[in-house]
């Protein structure tokens, strides 16, 4: 039996928890509300389909809803646009993870399809670091947590499944963030059950042409990837709630990355450097310097380029809920 069963009238009664509720919505209202105005997230490009992440405001009384916008190209739905949407439901509905994205109910039309998910949304990631600063500031308590959860939610897909899953696709724009301030990991347009084992090579039968520059970790460019891929996006979501910077903005060092890697050792050496790069919106920010200091250098770990040189996901959650040791 399916964990969901879907109301006629638009309401999804979600099962996968003892809290059971309705998330409650007019198919409609939330077709007429995936505007660019709405959107949450770039356009997925994955070559003859795209998807876009929207927020639809709320109606009457109603949360925002999050949803999924699956399209091809040109033309109407087919069955490859329909396996990719089975295959996000299939994957959603074998997890059950507090920091990773819940699954409400699905839409298909003509033209495309609707992932609709249960999450109470308050904007991506993204949009909390790099737009709006002087409205929503994330104090350092509250990154640094939110990192210890995207690691945690990762290191359950990494460590904690029979079969390893490699999401491919993390990045600050896939990390939503409910009322509470709690991220979830959503984006699992790429994601990919590794059969073989947690450190056991999978080819890409895609290249990830929708995986934001900057996130992708070298070794793609081999078309053969491990879980350490996702060590590499992690590693710069770390760098980017310490620093504030977008992770794939053009620099004299090149990206964020390559210039943390660069100026790491001396940074580390030198606490008044250190003081100038972190994110000067964050509160505070002298007092937490040691804490950004070590998560700064556990970014640098992450996106070293040889793969084999990553930490594994279970040893970063570790080193980031013992604030780096």
């Amino acid at each position: 039996m399916s964990p969901w069963s879907f109301s006629p009238c638009g309401c999804s009664w979600l099962h996968k928890r003892s809290n059971c509720h309705a998330l409650c919505y007019d198919e409609q209202y939330m077709i007429n509300n995936l505007g660019d105005d709405n959107a949450m997230s770039n356009i997925v490009d994955g070559g003859t389909w795209s998807s876009v992440l929207y927020r639809v405001p709320p109606q009457d009384t109603s949360m925002p809803v999050v949803v999924k916008k699956l399209q091809n190209k040109s033309g109407p739905v087919d069955a490859s646009l329909d396996s990719r949407r089975q295959s996000e439901v299939n994957l959603l509905g074998r997890i059950g993870h507090g920091n990773i994205i819940s699954l409400a109910d699905w839409i298909r039309r003509d033209n495309f399809i609707l992932i609709v998910y249960d999450h109470k949304e308050n904007g991506s990631l993204h949009q909390w670091l790099h737009h709006d600063p002087a409205e929503r500031v994330l104090d350092w308590p509250t990154r640094r947590a939110i990192a210890v959860a995207v690691a945690g939610g990762l290191c359950y897909l990494h460590h904690r499944r029979k079969s390893p899953i490699v999401h491919h696709n993390i990045n600050s724009a896939n990390i939503l963030i409910d009322t509470g301030l709690k991220p979830k990991i959503a984006g699992f347009d790429f994601a990919q059950v590794n059969l073989a084992g947690p450190d056991q090579p999978v080819p890409i039968w895609e290249l990830t042409t929708g995986n934001m520059f900057g996130y992708t970790a070298p070794e793609y460019a081999t078309m053969v990837t491990t879980t350490k891929v996702d060590v590499y996006s992690l590693g710069m979501l770390l760098l980017e709630l310490v620093t504030g910077r977008v992770a794939n903005a053009a620099v004299a060092d090149g990206h964020l990355a390559t210039w943390a890697g660069k100026h790491c050792n001396h940074l580390m050496e030198n606490t008044g450097d250190f003081r100038d790069v972190v994110d000067m919106a964050i509160p505070d920010r002298v007092q937490y310097l040691k804490e950004m200091a070590t998560m700064f250098r556990l970014g640098v770990d992450c996106t070293t380029e040889k793969p084999e040189e990553r930490p594994a996901m279970h040893k970063v959650h570790c080193r980031l809920r013992n604030r780096g040791h």
